[in-house]
């Protein structure tokens, strides 16, 4: 993905005037004041975490990080009781489309894993100094403020509001990896079908009776 793409998305999918209000976090909540994060048990949530710190061998992607960051995903939604629909590692940025309960496991969730990343990538444990020698090679503003934002969280509707923002953590998925999703859409394809295992690309104008004929089942 484009790195100056990458830093200016304040702007995420379903985020308008309209749903602003059951936002929380993120780069467009600076300056405002801090009040109690939306939540409701019913719908589900389009959570992001971002670290411009998050670069090179601080990759969340790191071969080093990105398996126990799964790991750590996979730990904390069985603890919490938490539904984790999609999930996409981007490197500097993380997204997920999950569904808590309650709020106390939705706090949960997400106090621990922000917290447990940042250690697995800085390799900063509870108590140590920065004289430790497992930090001897960590920048010291990693451990001072891993995370640009507040996480980012907005209330997503269940029916197409959820599929979009889907959709679009699928995407940030194979950007990730470095398929050029969004380059693929810029040169006039669009997309038919898209998940974890892979995804089929059309031409805008193929007519109906050939996308028929591609359309899995």
């Amino acid at each position: 993905m484009n790195q100056k793409r990458q830093e200016k998305q304040p702007f995420l999918p379903g985020f308008n005037r309209r749903t602003q209000m059951r936002a929380h976090g993120g780069e467009h909540s600076q300056g405002k004041r801090k009040s109690q994060r939306p939540f409701d048990p019913n719908q589900a949530l389009h959570v992001v975490l971002r670290s411009s710190k998050a670069r090179g061998e601080l990759s969340m992607l790191s071969p080093k990080h990105c398996n126990p960051i799964r790991d750590l995903v996979d730990h904390l939604k069985k603890h919490w009781n938490v539904s984790v629909y999609r999930y996409a590692n981007v490197g500097n940025h993380l997204h997920l489309l999950i569904r808590a309960k309650t709020r106390r496991s939705w706090q949960g969730f997400i106090r621990e894993l922000a917290g447990g990343i940042a250690m697995i990538v800085t390799g900063a444990r509870k108590g140590m100094s920065l004289a430790h020698p497992k930090l001897s090679g960590v920048p010291p503003s990693a451990l001072r403020g891993f995370w640009d934002h507040l996480v980012y969280s907005r209330i997503v509707n269940f029916g197409r509001d959820f599929n979009n923002v889907a959709r679009y953590v699928l995407t940030n998925l194979w950007e990730g990896f470095g398929v050029p999703v969004r380059k693929f859409l810029d040169q006039g394809f669009r997309i038919l079908e898209i998940s974890e295992g892979g995804g089929i690309f059309v031409p805008v104008n193929m007519n109906h009776r050939m996308l028929g004929a591609l359309k899995p089942g």
